[in-house]
């Protein structure tokens, strides 16, 4: 520095800033060299406990089979894999009423089967001690015949084929549903309407319908009907039952629904696939003491 007395120079020592920032280097050094591995160990430490939730729902997974598809349990939050596991058991879920749907087909089938069989046996049986009895050759035909038709709707109800399947004709739907309640026992007041459609099919579908109602209320609590309304032909099969849970009217006719009768539901969804073949529609109406089975199908027009 320059003063009017001369050239002022100032020094100091540096030995001290610099150890001091030796120091300081060690010191850092030594912190890194000791937090480090306990930083790793800290991360490792939460890793495991953060994965071991996984870790228990991949066994919990690794044990499910087609024997076991109970969902999978854990405690995971809201997160990828929480959703993960979510969607797995979905999956199980969905598995496991596909197991269910599975064994009520083969149920419903044997069920519905076992009555004609046990029908053509015994007209068989009585074809073998008399073979010249024409009834019981008829009778034995016309069950075969019906198996054969009924064989064929579970395999096109199976392939959603029931409407690629009709042979249609001009059918009086009053005389089919008067047809029915003559077979099953049962009072009905059928005025004439015409309707394009599949006779067998059609009869199928009272049979269907009037027979739960049977099952539900007995012979005396059954009454059928059938008229013209506008330009539909509206047929209707009532019964005095307990009625349906109102739980289960949403999918009453979806194949297998398990009603309160303990049929699982396959005669509704084949009477619900030749109404929809069709073009009609069927609706249910239920409570304790009434239950009302709807069918409303396009009425032949004039010119036709």
């Amino acid at each position: 520095m320059a003063t009017p007395l001369g050239l002022l120079v100032l020094t100091a020592e540096t030995s001290p800033i610099e150890a001091a920032l030796e120091a300081l280097r060690e010191a850092l050094l030594r912190a890194f060299l000791l937090l480090f591995p306990l930083g790793l160990a800290l991360v490792y430490l939460t890793a495991r406990l953060a994965a071991r939730p996984l870790e228990a729902v991949a066994r919990e997974i690794t044990r499910r089979s087609p024997d076991r598809l109970d969902p999978v349990p854990h405690r995971l939050p809201k997160d990828e894999f929480g959703r993960m596991v979510e969607a797995v058991n979905a999956l199980l879920q969905a598995l496991k009423e596909a197991k269910e749907r599975e064994r009520a087909f083969l149920a419903e089938a044997s069920h519905e089967l076992r009555t004609p069989l046990t029908v053509l046996l015994g007209h068989l049986d009585r074809l073998a001690r008399n073979p010249m009895d024409l009834e019981a050759l008829r009778t034995a035909r016309a069950t075969a015949e019906r198996m054969r038709r009924l064989v064929e709707d579970l395999l096109a109800l199976a392939r959603g084929e029931v409407e690629r399947n009709l042979n249609l004709h001009i059918v009086d739907l009053g005389e089919v549903a008067r047809e029915a309640a003559l077979e099953y026992g049962v009072a009905a007041e059928a005025e004439s309407a015409e309707v394009l459609g599949d006779p067998d099919r059609l009869l199928q579908l009272l049979r269907n319908l009037v027979a739960n109602a049977v099952r539900a209320a007995g012979k005396e609590g059954v009454r059928v009907r059938v008229r013209r309304e506008a330009d539909h032909a509206l047929l209707e099969v009532e019964d005095s039952g307990p009625g349906i849970p109102e739980d289960l009217l949403p999918r009453l006719f979806q194949r297998f629904a398990r009603g309160p009768g303990g049929g699982t539901g396959l005669g509704l969804a084949i009477a619900h696939a030749i109404a929809k073949a069709h073009g009609g529609e069927i609706a249910v109406e239920s409570r304790p003491g009434r239950t009302v089975f709807r069918v409303r199908l396009p009425l032949l027009e004039e010119e036709a």
